[in-house]
């Protein structure tokens, strides 16, 4: 038998039992891609990550993402609680101040930078690509009927509900409230088809509307029975794209740099917080960061037959 160690994580908050938990397998040699994907199945967390030596010189480690039934290239709150996760534990040697590694991820490089004050991790953040813009829904009918909402829940007046990819594609959905965001209840034939049309199949809606007076935007993922095993609580790749996109939108201003605190998770009973930094350069957005603060919550063991 092999035993393979594991540490929980609860990412994208300072306290335990809030934002959103992970599995971080830290030596996951000899797993294969069959077993790495029984054991997330077995974590039944939105993602569960495995640290494996790199194979391009300039990384300090390959992480691979699972979640319940898929690989994924790049998610947020994975790469930012697995940079905790080894930080904490001594995998990677961190100083006082603000520490630079790069992490070889599917979907390529991905630069994560790690605070450190008075000995303690205080804050992760990662570096995700220029945001790409894809597939743009103006009918609000169609929104309704993938949400079960009424039409006027809607905002497209101001916002625009597109595909915004930084590393993953999200169908990005603006609603009116907080109220609005509260009432989302994902049809599933609804959301099969428009995952069809749009070519993913990875939604998420926000609003204006936030319930923290610090935070600029609040989000949900809008879950129907893809991908994870339940909403997700905190999703970085999403808020990612969603400051980047409102940036691009001009709701947000970058002038060249946008910082904002962006919420999510109260729906689900597990609130976060994440800072998403937005640089422009003549009128672009070049940069997106996203981070915020991390729980080492418990460590666990699970023994795997000889391969």
């Amino acid at each position: 038998m092999r035993a393979y160690r594991y540490h929980r994580i609860d990412v994208f908050t300072d306290r335990p039992f809030g934002g959103n938990p992970l599995a971080v397998f830290p030596t996951a040699n000899r797993l294969s891609k069959e077993e790495m994907q029984m054991l997330a199945r077995e974590m039944n967390l939105s993602e569960t990550t495995f640290v494996l030596p790199p194979t391009n010189k300039e990384a300090v480690a390959r992480v691979r993402i699972f979640t319940i039934d898929r690989e994924l290239p790049l998610a947020g709150h994975p790469v930012v609680g697995t940079a905790f996760a080894m930080a904490q534990n001594g995998m990677l040697t961190v100083q006082e101040g603000r520490n630079q590694f790069v992490f070889e991820l599917g979907a390529g490089l991905v630069p994560v930078e790690i605070d450190v004050k008075d000995g303690a991790v205080q804050s992760v953040f990662m570096t995700q690509q220029p945001p790409k813009t894809g597939a743009q829904i103006t009918d609000v009918r169609v929104l309704a009927a993938a949400l079960t909402l009424d039409p006027s829940a809607f905002d497209l007046g101001s916002m625009t509900a597109r595909v915004v990819d930084t590393g993953i594609p999200w169908l990005l959905i603006p609603v009116r409230d907080i109220r609005a965001l509260s009432q989302v209840r994902a049809d599933f034939k609804a959301c099969s088809e428009l995952a069809k049309t749009v070519g993913t199949d990875l939604f998420h809606a926000f609003t204006l509307d936030t319930g923290d007076p610090d935070c600029a935007v609040r989000t949900r993922h809008v879950w129907w029975g893809t991908v994870t095993p339940g909403e997700d609580p905190v999703t970085g790749s999403a808020i990612g794209c969603i400051a980047a996109h409102l940036v691009t939108e001009g709701v947000l201003l970058a002038a060249p740099e946008a910082i904002v605190q962006i919420e999510q998770g109260h729906e689900v009973g597990r609130p976060g917080k994440v800072t998403a930094r937005i640089g422009t350069s003549n009128g672009k957005v070049k940069r997106v960061q996203v981070g915020g603060s991390a729980v080492h919550v418990g460590n666990g063991e699970v023994w795997m037959p000889d391969a």
